[in-house]
Parts: structure tokens; sequence; C-alpha cells
């Protein structure tokens, strides 16, 4: 990781080209390991090209020397990452994804009609006027030019200005306007003309063939001017060819090329300007230009809802995503004005109320239905960082940054919250998740299990060589097996040490994926069953995540969860699928986020925002969002939220108040009508979308993030 971050490193000014030689010539060494390779392959140093950007020019100019030190290693490593010889420096234009698919035409075995270039000899021939020469072709080769044969159509619409690494395919002038009708049966001057004046670029140059050669004598051959881009990795797909094309020498004379190696190459060029090339090929059409197929999407769905919910295995995914895109803001909880201290973190304990810590060690219960605060006590005497809520809803662990007891477990009842007992020394608990039966609690590297009922201590587990990770928060994994504290792997039943994970940042040890399959551990996501690293995921660095209960949602915010001056907190969160890490939404909200909560059904989430920083806060507020619910367009966003605050405590609380009772009981008793319905919520519905307006920007579809391949509004109902 360290050297991983000289690598970019931009100070001191005068010794960075230094530093990059140095960290690369270190990479280098440790690239010949075979696990270090996989890990650097997956890193976006390599995979997005920031490694090409860096080698390009110094940070200096008069540490040219430097520079070229730092230029060599970095190509050294690329060709221990990459697999590749060395090409003299061409790979700096190219990333790992060029070189690949680089790779993958090198591997195509290219086959072509031979009756189709034996054609195209006879029309040339007929072009230069050799009608003799052309009959006597037809004859030797059997070509029957007066049968009808349809010669397909060219479409050239996917070959305009479409290269992938600078390559062009190269369109020989061979066949030109003026080939006459009778040549190809079935064909007209105008299509011809038409289809192979479209695929002719605007700029002709030269182009030589590029063929190894064994003595002195290089018998010179050019074609016709055709349009082509020389680019580095134009450059490794011609040097692959130039070293399969078969070489005979006979009497110190030196190879010649042949008119099939020509075409060879020709439509080589073309299969290396497809998008996603493929190894295994049909035969090549010289009438037609060449376009592999593009893959078909993963997220594609049918419109038809009967259709997408019996057969596409995608259309749920697809779904979440588009319930994960859009969030509401339904309502708000403050702080008393005469207290001075702000939220820190919260919990649902159940569909109907939500547990709220404060600044200075109380808890706050809220009733979710009218808005009322139904408890307040004091847990600890310091700063709050967890709440957690058991899954049956009748325990909560409070944890608090300092001052003993650092985490208590409570026991939850309808007008009261007890306290059970408390771990002085734990600084963090959580619990189990299959079957809540133990707790696990975290003190810097050392993780301790406890069981819930004695509170008595199962295990200790120390890690032999600890990773000191400044965030350790020990997890069980979602089968209670398996425990990852301080970036190690634990196997609970034998009480040893499965495998430890590259230390690739400071702060964040890692969690479970809901699936049992994956380990994120920052912007980290590791192979359980390999122990290889899968992705790296740019848009989780240094981001506190929150998978939702069921496992379809993935929330991300930055926080460092310290009490510094400097903490860095950010107004936006982001939704992304937890199946491919793929960005769904980005949310502004115009405060701070402290923490973020969701129900046990994930239809609604919780966010702690402050107007402030550290003992500067302005405003603290909890805030609820319906999570698949966009805000109204006619609603209009205030900018001054003293009116709605008023209005929340008064008036619209007391008609949600007496909404609520009055509507389920007229429903059991089955005394609901449509005058009813005209009378009630005609009237409640226009208070509730006042008192829940808000100040900022609307969370509307326009916060989709444009990222996203598929549109969520294509989802048909």
């Amino acid at each position: 990781m360290v050297l991983l971050t000289l690598m970019t490193i931009k100070t001191p000014i005068t010794d960075v080209d230094a530093i990059r030689g140095l960290a690369s010539r270190a990479l280098a060494g440790l690239a010949r390991s075979e696990s270090v390779r996989q890990i650097i392959s997956k890193l976006p140093l390599f995979n997005n090209g920031q490694l090409q950007s860096l080698m390009k020019n110094p940070v200096l100019q008069d540490k040219r020397q430097e520079h070229v030190t730092f230029q060599k290693y970095a190509l050294e490593l690329m060709e221990l990452v990459s697999g590749k010889k060395k090409h003299h420096g061409a790979e700096i234009e190219a990333s790992l994804a060029n070189i690949n698919r680089a790779n993958i035409v090198a591997q195509t075995k290219i086959n072509f009609n031979e009756q189709q270039l034996l054609l195209l000899i006879h029309q040339h021939f007929m072009a230069k006027g050799l009608s003799k020469t052309a009959d006597s072709l037809v004859q030797e080769a059997n070509l029957n030019i007066a049968e009808k044969k349809s010669v397909p159509v060219p479409y050239v619409a996917h070959c305009r200005n479409r290269s992938i690494g600078g390559i062009t395919p190269i369109i020989p002038r061979l066949l030109s306007a003026q080939i006459p009708k009778s040549e190809i049966p079935g064909t007209s001057n105008s299509i011809m003309n038409t289809s192979f004046n479209n695929i002719r670029g605007t700029n002709s140059s030269p182009i030589r063939l590029n063929v190894n050669r064994r003595s002195e004598i290089r018998p010179k051959l050019e074609l016709v001017p055709v349009p082509v881009l020389e680019s580095p990795m134009s450059k490794l797909v011609h040097k692959k060819i130039d070293q399969d094309i078969p070489l005979s020498s006979d009497n110190n004379v030196s190879s010649t090329v042949s008119l099939e190696s020509i075409v060879t190459e020709y439509l080589t060029n073309q299969h290396a300007s497809c998008k996603h090339p493929v190894v295994t090929c049909p035969q090549f059409n010289l009438f037609v230009p060449h376009k592999c197929p593009d893959p078909k999407p993963r997220n594609s769905t049918c419109t038809n809802f009967a259709m997408r919910f019996a057969k596409n295995i995608h259309s749920r995914r697809l779904d979440q995503r588009l319930i994960h895109s859009r969030f509401c803001p339904i309502r708000m909880f403050h702080m008393d004005d005469d207290e001075e201290a702000y939220f820190t973190n919260c919990e649902f304990l159940s569909l109907e109320r939500i547990a709220v810590g404060t600044y200075n060690g109380e808890v706050k219960v809220f009733n979710l239905f009218t808005s009322q605060e139904e408890l307040s006590f004091t847990a600890h005497d310091s700063y709050i960082v967890n709440l957690e809520c058991s899954n049956n809803q009748k325990l909560l662990l409070s944890s608090a940054s300092w001052r003993t007891p650092l985490t208590s477990l409570w026991s939850i009842n309808e007008d009261s919250i007890v306290l059970q007992y408390s771990l002085d020394l734990e600084e963090y608990c959580t619990f189990s998740n299959h079957y809540q039966n133990k707790l696990i609690g975290t003190k810097a590297e050392v993780a301790s299990i406890y069981d819930v009922e004695t509170h008595k201590k199962l295990m200790t587990l120390i890690p032999k060589h600890s990773n000191q990770y400044s965030r350790n928060r020990a997890v069980f994994d979602p089968t209670n097996e398996l425990v990852l504290s301080d970036g190690v792997l634990w196997d609970i039943a034998s009480k040893k040490e499965i495998h430890k994970f590259d230390k690739l940042n400071q702060n964040i040890s890692g969690i479970f994926h809901p699936n049992g399959l994956e380990i994120v551990a920052n912007t980290e996501v590791w192979d359980m069953r390999t122990f290889k690293l899968l992705r790296t995921v740019s848009s989780l660095d240094q981001c506190s995540i929150m998978f939702s209960k069921p496992g379809d949602g993935l929330y991300v915010y930055v926080t460092d969860q310290e009490i510094e001056e400097d903490s860095n907190y950010q107004t936006s969160f982001k939704t992304l699928d937890p199946h491919d890490y793929s960005n769904i939404a980005t949310i502004d909200v115009k405060k701070f986020i402290y923490h973020m909560a969701s129900n046990s059904y994930d239809t609604q989430i919780a966010i702690i925002e402050n107007q402030g920083l550290y003992e500067n806060i302005d405003e603290s507020v909890v805030r609820i969002y319906d999570v698949g619910r966009s805000r109204a367009d006619d609603e209009n966003m205030e900018e001054d939220e003293e009116e709605n605050v008023e209005s929340e405590g008064s008036e619209s609380d007391g008609n949600l108040s007496s909404l609520f009772p009055s509507f389920l009981e007229d429903i059991i008793t089955g005394g609901m009508n449509d005058e009813y319905d005209r009378n009630h919520f005609s009237s409640s519905s226009s208070s509730v979308a006042d008192s829940h307006s808000r100040s900022g920007t609307p969370l509307s579809d326009s916060s989709f993030d444009a990222s996203v391949n598929t549109d969520p509004e294509d989802i048909g109902a």
C-alpha cells in the first residue's frame, strides 16, 4: 500500500520523479510473486491507465533522468503484470484492457473464402484491361462469372469512426468505382461505390508491411494509399502478424510478402477494431466489413411485467435498482433548543420507533407515526458511536467513544429500556448474524466473543501479526462460522486463523458481504473462496458502508467517525448495486451526514444530518426517508425550515396522530367508504406534504447517477 501511494505522490515536487522511480522498482521486484501480480492487476492504477499517464512526462523537466528510470521499471512492472514481452515502450499508451484485447486478436485464426479472393483478383484484372489474363483465371479456377450469385450488401455503419487502441481497418482500393456491373452478379456499381467509399477515410498515407527479413536483400513493396492510424496497440497487432508470417529462405533470398498475408493482415486489423473481439470467429467475408457481435447486456429486461416476473432472473435486481434510486423525506426530528448536544447515531427499533444517540451520551426514542419523544435516558457519559438492535427487537447494544462502560446491552420494553449488563473494555460491539446468541467486541486488534444470555466471554481472538487498522471492527459472517477482525479471517470452531488479507488502506478492516462469498475492505473486494482480489471500487474509498437488511441495497457515505476538528463529512450519500458495485444514485441532503440506518424491511432509512462540524453544530436533525418513492413534482421546496419545524410539532403531528388510529379502527369495523376517504385523505394530504417540505435540492430522478448502464425509468411497470 505504501508503494502504491508513493507511485502517485505529488510532494515534495523536487523529489517526485526519484520517489516514483524507487517505488516502481520495488513494485517490479514484488511483482515476481504471483499473488502480488494478481492483486496489482486489479488495482485502478493499472486498469484505468493511471500508470500510463504518469509515464508520459516528468513532473520537473530537469528531472528527466529520474523519469527515465521510472519509465524503465514501470514498463518492467507492466510486462510482469500483463505477461507480455518487451515492446520498447509501446505500452505507454496501452492499458491492461487494450493489451488483453490485443492478445485475443493475436490468438484468432483468420479464415476467408478463397473463391472471393479470386473473384477480387479477376475484377482487378478486368479493371486494368487484362481481359485475357482474367479469362485464363476464370478457366483455371473454374469461376462461373455468368452465374447469378447474390453478394451480401456491405453494411458499414458499425465500422464508421470506430477504432480500438488507434487501429483502423485497412481498406484497399482494389475495388473502386471503375468495376463494371457485369463483374459481380447481383451487385450494382452504385452499391459497391457507396459501400467502399463510405468506409474509406479522408486522409491517405502509404502503409508498409513490416516483415522479418533474414538477409540484406529487402524487396520493396508499397501498396496504394490507404487510411491508417498508427498507435502502440496497432504495433502490437502488426508485430504478432509479422511473427506469424512464414519465412522462407533459398540461397540467401529474402522472404516475400504473399497475397494471403496481405489479406490476413487486412482482416486482422478489422478484427482488432471490434469493441469486443472473440478468439473463435467464423469465416471472414471479404465483401462485408467484419464486426464481432456485442455481448447482450445482462441488465436487459422485458417491459411486459408477466414475462419479466416469470422468466427473467435479473428482473428483481432491476426492480431493486429502481427502488434504490428514489428517496422521499417524510419526517424530521429536532434536538430540543435547551439542549447543547447533537445527534450522533440512530437505529430503528421497529417499524414504529427509532432510537437516536447524542453527543452527551443520551439515547432518545421517537415514535415514527406521532413524532413524539417516548423515552430518553442516559446510556453513557460520552459520545455514542454505535447503536444496534437485535432482530427480535428485544435487545439494544450501545457503544461510546470513551469513559467506561464503553458498551452496554439493554432490554427493550414497550414503555422502558432496562440495562442488562455492561462490557467496560469493548470499544465496539455487534450481534452475531444467523442466530443472535453471541456478541463480538473489539478493542484495538483484539476481538472477544461473549454469550448474550450469560455475558460470559467465550473466546479471545488475537492475531499473530496485526494489521493495526485504526478503525478495526470485528464482525461475524452471515453463517456465524467465521469472524473478520483486523484483516484476519478466523474459524470460530477451531479458534485458528484462516487467512490474513493484504493491507491496502490504513483505516477500514472490512465487513462481510451478505452473500457470504465476499469481503469488502475499503475499495477492495476479496473472494473468500480463493482469497484473491476480485475488484476495486473507487467509490468506496474511506467510506462507511451499510448493506440493507434484505441485502438488496448498499448505502455509502463519507465520515471518519472521529471526534476531531478536521473531521471529514460530506453532504451526500450514494446507493450501489451490491451485485456488481455499480453506482445507482447520488443523493445530496445539503447537510453533513453523521450516520445512516435502515429498517428491517428496507422501506425507510434514517439519516443524522447536522449543520456544522464538531462543537459548532448549528442544527441537528434526524430525517426519515421513504425508499423507492419520489417527491411529487408539484411540491414546493422552502428555504426556511423554521416554519416546517413548528408545523411538524403541532399541526401535522396532530393530524397524523388523529388520522392513523381512526383510520385503522374504521378499516377493522368495515366502516370505510368513499366519502370518508375523500374527507380524510384530501384534508390530511396537503398538511402532510407541507410539513414534509424542506430546503435544498429535491431528491428527484435527476439524482440518478449517469454512470449507470441501465436507466431505471426504462423498466416497465
